[in-house]
């Protein structure tokens, strides 16, 4: 959808309104408004599904800026975000990032909503160990695996989270540095290649929801029934019961 008009009158009450909020999603742009320039009152600018090529400098000076949506564009090249310190939420999901560095997300040190699903980026930075304030990871069909350059250790750092997704990636094994996430309350595991889960994922006594690869077995099965506030176990696409 491509209607300058209504982009323009969305951009013009935001500004008569001094309104905190404002979504320019599906409307085909291919650049940030200029006009949104102005906005310096604004919080939550919601850009997804468009066809941005580009961030514009400038968005740094929206600095009042808390959530920021950017998912399925064409970005390739993202780096200038990290102007935005005091991004709470931000989704750069289904962008093209193949070998775009994501070390500017150290510096958002505020998130603590961050989804990265499908963005073809294969590594994170060691700088992601500060993001301390994060609850909310999402890799989801993610280009990442268990080597030390694509998912750091740095990542058992984030003891705050409490959802991490990890499904459809190049997993073999379950990453050691979880083990210390256990404030979790939903892991996401499925459609990965791991051919054992650990007993040790049993030391996540807050976990809520849980999906993992492959087939059950009772020995893992024995080791989830152990886990006081689990609800909701699946391998790969079945459900199963926890009696």
């Amino acid at each position: 959808m491509r209607d300058p008009e209504m982009v323009a009158a969305r951009i013009e009450a935001a500004r008569t309104d001094r309104a905190t909020v404002l979504d320019l999603s599906r409307c085909g742009l291919y650049e940030v408004p200029e006009a949104v320039r102005g906005l310096e009152h604004l919080e939550s600018l919601d850009l997804q599904f468009n066809d941005l090529e580009g961030l514009p400098g400038w968005l740094a000076e929206l600095g009042r800026l808390t959530d920021l949506n950017l998912q399925a564009n064409g970005l390739e090249e993202v780096a200038m975000l990290g102007e935005l310190t005091g991004l709470r939420v931000l989704s750069l999901s289904e962008n093209n990032l193949e070998g775009e560095p994501l070390d500017f997300l150290g510096r958002l040190t505020d998130l603590r909503e961050l989804a990265l699903i499908d963005t073809r980026s294969d590594r994170l930075p060691e700088s992601i160990g500060d993001l301390t304030r994060l609850t909310d990871l999402d890799l989801y069909l993610g280009w990442f695996n268990e080597s030390p350059e694509s998912l750091p250790d740095t990542l058992g750092r984030l003891t705050e989270l409490t959802r991490l997704e990890l499904s459809r990636n190049g997993l073999t094994v379950v990453p050691t540095w979880i083990r210390g996430l256990t404030g979790l309350r939903v892991l996401g595991l499925w459609m990965n290649e791991i051919a054992e889960i650990p007993d040790w994922i049993g030391e996540l006594t807050e976990l809520r929801e849980l999906s993992l690869p492959g087939d059950p077995d009772e020995r893992i099965l024995a080791v989830l029934r152990g886990l006081p506030h689990l609800r909701k176990v699946s391998f790969d696409f079945e459900e199963v019961d926890l009696p």
